[in-house]
């Protein structure tokens, strides 16, 4: 499956094993063995999205369309579990890298497009996408798709950044914007978000639209971002649970920080989890350049995925 000017490309899970070399004992299946599996009709079904596009016409740098990559290695070397899992494959960027900020603009709504397409027409009644890699441009098209096919109302974003820039042009940092001026985001919630890099321009939407949010500074002064999470999800009737991996501190990311959420903060917010009407899980924005933070972010996405699936599994 190819958007609408083959740009992008769905690329199938029997693709991904090729990549793909764990050796494994016969007692000891590992996650990989789903790769050359027939497709399942699973209750979570893991998407990737390998671009960097949004970021770029974001002003941001490169890196991101390495985060499914990441994750990829290292799930797949994991002994496999009774979950009930499987891959939908990855949406790759197969186009000429964009030179200039307008065309990275553009090709931004060639991927809405195609990741709307996918998750329609690939995730069926009861199913619950995991989302993972590429930048927070994704968020729109995962948002249009889950207001139109499930009972979504709100979603709760744990990111340093509101993502509510104007919506002229198409980029990672406009999507929830978007989604509001569309009508089709009910309520949004940010946890964690950065004061100091939020514009004028950005508070008088936030007020305009009574967008939620917790800034980062009181989690530093006492507040658990685990509270908070299960308090705005415990009356959702279906939510989006969003994670840019900006939130967390000397995460290899498209806006790497020293400051920030450690993994395990996260990790215990997903876990105290009460709420099961999750609609989906979108995981961005994880952008390795070398070995040691392709380790990083791969263990660090594995360890959400499976923190997020087990807790959905005991409620």
């Amino acid at each position: 499956m190819k958007s609408r000017n083959n740009n992008f490309e769905l690329f199938e899970k029997g693709r991904l094993a090729s990549n793909i070399h764990h050796g494994s004992r016969p007692d000891e299946p590992k996650y990989a063995r789903l790769l050359s599996e027939p497709v399942q009709n699973s209750r979570y079904v893991i998407l990737g999205i390998s671009e960097c596009i949004g970021p770029a016409a974001n002003f941001g740098r490169k890196g991101s369309e390495q985060g499914f990559s990441a994750f990829l290695t290292y799930f797949t070397a994991l002994p496999k579990s009774n979950f009930s899992i499987d891959f939908l494959g990855d949406i790759c960027f197969v186009g000429s890298f964009p030179k200039d900020i307008s065309t990275a603009q553009g090709l931004v709504e060639e991927l809405d497009d195609l990741v709307e397409r996918v998750l329609k027409e690939r995730v069926v009644a009861g199913q619950i996408p995991i989302i993972i890699g590429g930048g927070h441009n994704n968020a729109l098209p995962i948002m249009r798709w889950a207001s139109n096919h499930r009972p979504l109302n709100k979603v709760i974003n744990i990111d340093a950044h509101f993502d509510v820039r104007p919506t002229t042009v198409r980029h990672s940092g406009n999507a929830f914007s978007s989604a509001i001026e569309e009508g089709i985001l009910e309520e949004y919630v940010a946890l964690g978000i950065d004061p100091y890099a939020t514009s004028d321009v950005l508070w008088d939407f936030v007020y305009d639209f009574d967008v939620k949010f917790v800034p980062f500074v009181e989690y530093l002064q006492g507040k658990e971002l685990k509270e908070d999470l299960v308090f705005y999800t415990q009356d959702a009737t279906g939510y989006g649970l969003e994670i840019d991996l900006d939130c967390m501190e000397n995460m290899p990311t498209s806006a790497q920080s020293p400051s920030g959420f450690h993994l395990n903060d996260v990790r215990k917010a997903i876990n105290s989890l009460t709420n099961k009407n999750v609609v989906y899980l979108h995981l961005c924005e994880g952008a390795p350049t070398n070995e040691q933070e392709q380790r990083t972010v791969g263990k660090s996405l594995c360890y959400l995925v499976l923190d997020f699936i087990s807790v959905m599994e005991r409620l």
